[in-house]
């Protein structure tokens, strides 16, 4: 999934793995981004699997920067898409 920048600064922010749970079972994601206009940015995912973590983060990620962005939006749609039918299984 593209990582989109930052809508206020321009500057593309990295992924970066938590610490897993004491038991090694939840595994998390986070973006962590010192915006220069503005404050720091911190958006965390917790889950059983790192790839899915990986992902909700970064599709959180792009929600909030660049959700008018016409180029987010076929992978909007894709992921949500797999969501769904993931869902009715």
């Amino acid at each position: 999934m593209t990582i989109f920048p930052c809508r206020r600064c321009g500057t593309v922010p990295e992924v970066k793995p938590g610490k897993p749970d004491r038991h090694g079972r939840i595994f998390s994601m986070y973006i962590e981004h010192n915006c220069r206009n503005g404050r720091t940015y911190k958006i965390e995912f917790c889950g059983p699997y790192p790839e899915e973590c990986r992902d909700d983060c970064i599709y959180r990620w792009n929600e909030e920067n660049a959700r008018d962005d016409p180029r987010w939006w076929p992978e909007r749609y894709d992921f949500l898409h797999t969501l769904c039918k993931a869902g009715r299984r």
